[in-house]
């Protein structure tokens, strides 16, 4: 396991293959919704922590990107982004990498304003648009900066979720409207 302080708030873990199979787990079975997960990423927080000699503080929104290694194990991206005005409120997401996130929005003008967002904020994504009857789903894969995008994403629609079957249930259910530069074209819309 291979540990790295970027900055106070962003550090990343290398897993190589065995790491992932002394924690028991594998990229597949991550999902913070699951307590193994949760369990897998407090003890990586915890050997970070011994390390780097130093914890990573975890009052605010902690985010944790995960993205395959070619090696076979993954590389894990935690950020911590501190709000102060909802500083109550912890939330911790984790997001792999190379999933979209699937977006479904009620009306075309707030699936707009949401696309003028992404692209004002100069998030890079790739993404795509679909319509199934008065509803839009909006398919985003971030190339970086995966938290910051979700953490605009509630005020404007319903994430469904960050996992592939999601994914091939809208292409196979869904019309497909644009199949790539979805953000980019929406956001040029009046």
């Amino acid at each position: 396991m291979k540990i790295e302080s970027l900055t106070d708030e962003t550090i990343i873990v290398e897993l190589s293959e065995e790491d992932m199979k002394n924690l028991n787990i594998t990229y597949e079975e991550m999902d913070y919704s699951r307590v193994e997960t949760k369990r897998v990423i407090w003890t990586i927080l915890s050997r970070a922590r011994r390390t780097l000699g130093r914890e990573l503080d975890t009052s605010g929104r902690l985010f944790v990107e995960a993205m395959r290694h070619e090696a076979g194990g993954c590389v894990l991206f935690f950020s911590v982004e501190q709000d102060e005005k909802n500083s109550r409120r912890t939330k911790r997401y984790l997001i792999k990498r190379g999933e979209y996130i699937t977006c479904e929005f009620e009306n075309a003008q707030t699936l707009c304003d949401c696309a003028r967002r992404i692209s004002f904020a100069g998030y890079p994504c790739d993404s795509r648009l679909y319509r199934l009857e008065n509803k839009y789903r909006l398919l985003l894969r971030p190339h970086s900066g995966a938290g910051r995008i979700r953490l605009c994403l509630p005020e404007f629609c319903n994430v469904i979720g960050e996992n592939s079957l999601l994914t091939e249930i809208t292409d196979e259910h869904w019309e497909c409207l644009t199949e790539e530069n979805a953000v980019e074209l929406l956001s040029l819309e009046k």
